[in-house]
């Protein structure tokens, strides 16, 4: 059975799909400027928080590197 209701975010969609493209285009890098300050803003009140180390897994075999056989 169809949805009577469209969420907003397949309105963005498809505005952004059926749009003239330089409409399209210039929202587009309007939207994208206000979320790198949004991301930045939240950058700077988590500051205190850092970013997870990696865990790297050591190969268990290593290769030798003049023969590149193990």
């Amino acid at each position: 059975m169809p949805r009577a209701q469209v969420s907003g975010e397949v309105e963005v969609l498809r505005f952004f799909e059926e749009a003239p493209l330089e409409k399209a285009e210039m929202l587009f890098n309007i939207v994208k400027d206000k979320m790198r300050s949004r991301m930045g803003a939240n950058r700077e009140a988590n500051g205190a928080q850092k970013r997870k180390a990696h865990h790297v897994v050591p190969d268990p075999e290593p290769k030798n590197t003049e023969t590149g056989t193990v």
